[in-house]
């Protein structure tokens, strides 16, 4: 099985960095410095939007790769040119919205070295991509309801300091919306993403990405992944079986 993490926090990275069973990690570019550990294992990630930082964020993804970095997300086509100029590889995340044959083969066209599927595809149209270009899909996480500039938690004022304050949006139901903060705020479903246990569905997907949010232990909820175990709280297959409605 082959398996990668993406984080959000030191703690989680470092934690992910220790378990031999991920072959890469996706990692915030604010959180990679010159002592960060196994550098060839991580992919850097920068931020979403690039509004009123690509100019820093350039910067930032040059210096990385004057340190050792070699690879970095591309999380829409307006990266591409940045990570092309920083001279590292490519690797397309979920917002690229990835979802036939003809959209991954065009990635590979690029340079890219990998993808991963857009999340509203089923089952039976993964099995359906046929591409030279390795492609994954997140196979646990807390996947985005949206994403904003302003915060719906400080009164849609942008973020104080960029960093999870730990608070969160209930909804009509009551349940708890989290949010990720940095240069934008990602609003989460609160049901957790799992097809732990129905990997078997996935012949033809090359790596299962496992998406950290808030979790405070990486190594329990691999294990449990790995056993094929339901994780505590509501969960979803997603639309991997009922498509989009």
């Amino acid at each position: 099985m082959n398996l990668r993490a993406e984080v959000n926090s030191e703690n989680q990275l470092s934690q992910a960095l220790a378990r031999r069973e991920f072959q890469l990690v996706y990692a915030p570019i604010g959180l990679l410095g010159s002592d960060t550990p196994e550098k060839d294992k991580i992919i850097a990630v920068p931020p979403v939007f690039l509004a009123d930082c690509e100019e820093k964020t350039l910067q930032r993804l040059k210096e990385l790769k004057a340190i050792g970095y070699n690879h970095a997300l591309a999380h829409t086509v307006g990266h591409i040119p940045l990570i092309q100029k920083a001279e590292m590889t490519p690797h397309g995340g979920l917002r690229l919205n990835i979802s036939n044959s003809r959209a991954a083969c065009f990635f590979a066209d690029q340079g890219f070295s990998d993808i991963i599927l857009s999340c509203e595809l089923t089952a039976r149209r993964i099995r359906d991509i046929n591409c030279k270009i390795p492609f994954g899909i997140i196979a646990y996480g807390r996947l985005p309801l949206m994403i904003t500039r302003r915060c719906p938690i400080n009164d849609g004022k942008p973020c104080n300091n960029g960093k999870n304050c730990g608070r969160y949006l209930e909804d009509r139901k009551g349940e708890k919306i989290r949010t990720l903060c940095s240069n934008t705020v990602e609003l989460l479903n609160p049901n957790i993403l799992t097809v732990a246990n129905k990997l078997s569905d996935f012949p033809a997907v090359h790596f299962f990405v496992m998406r950290f949010t808030d979790e405070k232990n990486v190594g329990d909820v691999l294990n449990g992944f790995k056993k094929g175990e339901r994780p505590n709280g509501n969960i979803t297959a997603g639309l991997y079986y009922r498509g989009v409605e």
